[in-house]
């Protein structure tokens, strides 16, 4: 028996960086003054979780709209959430029913090699910084964003429990919106061996770029936890930006300030010293927000789809790129720092010396008088 999704919804995630920060108090305020409904976000109130939140994220849901999917029009439901660390996410939701897994393939690959989705996801992330933009610190907006998608499904067809799915099922093509051919083992066991469950009526298969979720209950939490990983990702990859833009100013400035006393009167170094600084004091204090935004209490499971995100999304070598480039931002400073401070003691000491000949001349010319 053919494989069919019965039920269930493609969630296309979009995360943006448009500033330092977003004030979630001034930000409700505004949208309810634009007659926006908005609302802290909770997780679900599920027995196998407890799950604390530091600063919830916003979420607003947005007017519905028409999208054109492979000749059929689709409703498409939009909701975004705000994030205090300066992110807004747009989520579209899809809705799936009665689809084989080849349909579901097909639609995968247009979805992914297409661009409607993100332009709709552009123009209600702009709808909704306008209305906000008071409550955003730094107002500034990167050009680059994070996209994933989750397909999620509540009921399947032709299978007697959700790891079937997997022996069944092309779950490696759907992640991989794959639809040419069939993909070698070498390449769909590294996404599908490692699957995720915690009742046996669930199961989650996360990998890089999108992942599937079947779970019957219809509880949304992994799907949740998957978004604000990206948000994480986003943030780790424009800090990363951030001081690629540093040091490489700071090259700039040494390969154009070889002249002496161009170094010895300008104030470069000191400032971009200063500004490696602040770096480090913004920096830990977005590592502070992160680590402490999502926190579980004796609950391994919600913990546990987290570090796969985290592993996935490779945040570790992200944090690791990003203290490794600080460093050498700070030594690079600080070793330019010490050449103008000895640069300006030598010249120091020259001017004393010069003064003591003149004081000295008087003295030796009564002498020889």
């Amino acid at each position: 028996m053919s494989i069919r999704v019965k039920k269930g919804k493609i969630i296309i995630h979009n995360a943006f960086d448009v500033g330092q920060e977003i004030d979630l108090s001034y930000a409700k305020k505004l949208l309810d003054s634009s007659n926006t409904q908005s609302f802290r976000f909770k997780f679900s109130k599920d027995p196998r979780k407890a799950i604390i939140i530091k600063e919830a994220p916003l979420k607003i849901e947005m007017s519905p709209i028409s999208f054109n999917l492979k000749g059929k029009e689709n409703k498409v439901l939009v909701n975004s959430r705000l994030w205090d660390y300066g992110v807004i996410s747009i989520n579209l939701e899809i809705d799936i029913e009665n689809l084989s897994w080849d349909d579901l393939l097909s639609i995968a690959e247009t979805i992914e090699n297409g661009e409607e989705t993100e332009k709709i996801a552009i123009q209600a992330k702009d709808e909704i910084k306008n209305t906000i933009f008071r409550a955003i610190k730094n107002l500034q907006e990167w050009d680059c964003f994070e996209d994933y998608i989750t397909y999620f499904a509540t009921e399947v067809e032709g299978v007697n429990n959700p790891v079937d799915i997997i022996e069944k099922a092309d779950i490696a093509s759907l992640i991989l919106a794959e639809n040419s051919g069939k993909l070698s083992p070498s390449t769909s066991l590294p996404i599908t061996e490692n699957y995720l469950q915690y009742y046996k009526d669930d199961i989650a298969v996360i990998d890089w770029n999108s992942a599937f979720i079947y779970d019957s209950s219809g509880n949304r939490d992994v799907v949740d936890v998957i978004e604000f990983s990206l948000t994480h990702l986003l943030e780790l990859r424009f800090y990363d930006y951030l001081i690629d833009k540093k040091l490489d100013r700071l090259y700039d400035t040494i390969e154009s300030e070889k002249n002496f006393f161009k170094r010895l009167l300008k104030m470069h170094y000191e400032k971009l010293a200063m500004d490696a600084g602040r770096n480090y004091v913004e920096f830990s204090d977005f590592i502070g927000k992160v680590e402490n935004s999502l926190k579980t209490v004796g609950d391994p499971y919600v913990a546990t789809v987290f570090r796969v995100c985290a592993d996935q999304f490779r945040f570790d070598d992200w944090y690791q790129s990003i203290s490794r480039k600080m460093k050498t931002l700070f030594e690079i400073t600080q070793i330019f720092q010490g050449e103008i401070t000895a640069m300006r003691s030598h010249i120091l000491e020259i001017i004393i010396i010069l003064l003591i000949t003149v004081e000295l001349i008087p003295f030796f010319s009564s002498i020889f008088k």
